[in-house]
């Protein structure tokens, strides 16, 4: 997906120009055409539900899937976007939003409500990450996940999960059974084949669908940068750990 140049470069979700109807005519009609892609691969089926992701990091992924969300639900369509890049979560700061009250405390049994935030786009709602966990890829997972996507599937009528790269944790993967497919999101001049072959197979052995390849920044100029970068990804001792001071996820 080519990028408006003027777009800032700052590793700050909030500074990122997401898409309006001021947006340049290229950008929107880049887009739309996703968004025309991704309601013919749903072949018919009521409130499809579709995950972003990417073999690495710095792929531009979230800004993607953002953007795919605003521009369906442009389209008068009623969309929920769901942060489930538990581990690294960026999207609630695309709106100013917090994260607390999101996904994981839904998927750890923490809440009985669902709490959605209203974005600034009409009919696109957002299902924030929560609070970080220390299972992430058991609760998206589990029969909880699943029991949730049942549910927000009578209320929309698209679902748009962002999800972590394939080739750094399996929390993407875990989902292929659960949701409509994959929009796999490429970097160029920064994704090797290799690492893409190895992500495509792993979705392929959790029987995962991918409904298309999202190809980034075609003019090399290095606009994926405004991207939030990955520090913390749950490898090597990298992983956040549990503070008994403040009583959260660090």
């Amino acid at each position: 997906m080519k990028k408006n140049k003027k777009t800032v470069h700052s590793s700050d979700p909030r500074h990122v120009a997401l898409l309006n109807e001021h947006s340049p005519f290229a950008t929107k009609e880049a887009y739309n055409a996703v968004r025309t892609k991704l309601m013919f691969a749903a072949k018919g089926e009521t409130c499809p539900v579709f995950a972003v992701t990417s073999s690495l990091m710095h792929d531009g992924k979230t800004t993607n899937a953002v953007n795919i969300a605003i521009s369906i639900a442009m389209a008068e369509k009623k969309v929920l976007l769901i942060d489930a890049d538990m581990r690294r979560p960026t999207i609630h700061n695309y709106f100013g939003f917090d994260m607390k009250d999101g996904l994981s405390e839904i998927l750890a049994g923490l809440t009985n409500g669902i709490r959605l935030r209203k974005t600034p786009y009409e009919n696109l709602n957002l299902l924030t990450s929560g609070q970080i966990p220390p299972n992430p890829a058991e609760l998206l997972g589990s029969e909880q996940m699943d029991r949730l996507l049942e549910y927000v599937r009578q209320y929309f009528d698209y679902v748009i999960i962002d999800t972590p790269p394939v080739n750094i944790v399996t929390d993407a993967s875990v989902l292929a059974e659960q949701v409509t497919g994959f929009l796999f999101v490429i970097q160029s001049g920064n994704n090797h084949f290799r690492d893409l072959d190895i992500a495509l197979r792993t979705l392929e052995q959790m029987n995962g669908r991918v409904v298309g390849l999202l190809l980034n920044d075609i003019d090399g100029s290095g606009e994926h940068h405004y991207t939030y970068r990955y520090g913390k990804y749950g490898y090597n001792n990298h992983y956040y750990r549990y503070s008994e001071k403040y009583g959260a996820y660090e």
